[in-house]
């Protein structure tokens, strides 16, 4: 671990990793964070002739890393309230983890001959859930109770990722249509019971919605919504605004939480007082990236970190919180635009808010 000063910012930033390998947070679609915050967890690439790949854990304070998983698990994500991660071995085999110890124990299985499209996910019930691609080339959610078999739930000839249980409901599945890019109707709801799939955010034209996250608590969700400039006539290099939108659990009410340049990945703390986001140079405008954080009462937002630019999506910085909400932990792209994991401390920023 090493500690810098961030030149444009002044904040202190600890920077956990180096290459030549990629060092990648976990996605901010999920808990990055043990529940005493004393671990967070990333994913190391291998190199050729290393073998040493896989989910890692670094102590916060001592940087020191140990391996979680090798380069045979994927999908690893942590639970909302549990000491426990989630993982899955040779693309169907379902495990939990310890992340005290790292001892691991097998759920179930997942269908034969398929994959899994994102990180695994999993509700206070215990119940796992992901999007997949099913060995028939279908894609389907599928739901995992402890001590059952998988089950498929949905199947649709759309390409599925993104899914996420609602943290506090088992039977609310949010998932998405991936066009890696615009979609006509991206954010979507699957009710399990009832076997009933609905648009969550329902798209206008010139609308682009993209990178939703459920609060911790499962009462709302934060997305971006990138303006209409530039993408609707194919980019000029202007600057765009991109507005961090929250709506309720039922997609009922929408309301813009903050407003900044070149937003895309926004995150919400534990608490719901603050949010983070990445600034991306994207849609032919190249700026200075970063993470930005913003007080929710009062939408401020407020340049806290600036980091290397992004050599591919996996590369992006995807800040998110930790569990106490007073740590921002980030992906710094290093001088060849591979992601290095970096922790800035909040309380330094609060002083001078």
């Amino acid at each position: 671990m090493k500690i810098y000063r961030d030149p444009v910012t002044g904040y202190a930033v600890r920077r956990y990793t180096e290459g030549p390998e990629r060092n990648s947070k976990l996605y901010f679609t999920c808990e990055n964070f043990s529940v005493d915050d004393r671990y967070f967890f990333f994913h190391k690439d291998s190199v050729p002739g290393d073998l040493n790949g896989g989910c890692c854990r670094a102590d916060v304070e001592t940087g020191e890393i140990a391996r979680v998983t090798d380069d045979t698990f994927r999908g690893f994500a942590t639970d909302r309230e549990k000491n426990i991660g989630y993982t899955c071995k040779n693309e169907t085999e379902v495990y939990a983890v310890d992340l005290d110890t790292c001892e691991m124990t097998k759920l179930g299985d997942l269908p034969k001959g398929g994959q899994i499209t994102g990180h695994l996910t999993a509700a206070n019930t215990g119940r796992v859930a992901c999007s997949y691609h099913l060995a028939n080339k279908l894609y389907a959610l599928v739901i995992l109770d402890p001590g059952r078999e998988a089950e498929v739930v949905y199947r649709t000839d759309y390409r599925l990722g993104h899914a996420q249980i609602c943290p506090t409901d088992e039977d609310l599945i949010f998932y998405i249509h991936e066009t890696e890019g615009d979609a006509f109707q991206r954010t979507w709801m699957f009710d399990v019971k009832e076997r009933y799939v609905r648009p969550y955010y329902v798209e206008h034209p010139n609308e682009w919605i993209t990178h939703e996250v459920w609060a911790a608590d499962g009462s709302e969700m934060a997305m971006m919504k990138l303006s209409p400039a530039g993408f609707v006539d194919g980019g000029k290099g202007e600057i765009h605004t991109g507005n961090i939108i929250i709506g309720d659990k039922d997609g009922r009410h929408f309301d813009v939480a903050a407003s900044s340049t070149q937003l895309l990945h926004p995150c919400l703390s534990r608490d719901g007082k603050w949010l983070c986001a990445d600034r991306i140079s994207y849609l032919g405008a190249k700026i200075q990236e970063g993470v930005v954080l913003i007080e929710r009462a009062t939408k401020k937002a407020k340049l806290i970190a600036t980091t290397g630019s992004c050599k591919t999506g996996a590369d992006h910085q995807h800040p998110s919180f930790n569990r106490r909400g007073d740590k921002i932990l980030f992906s710094n792209p290093d001088e060849n635009g591979l992601a290095q994991v970096c922790v800035i401390d909040l309380e330094q920023v609060w002083k001078d808010w």
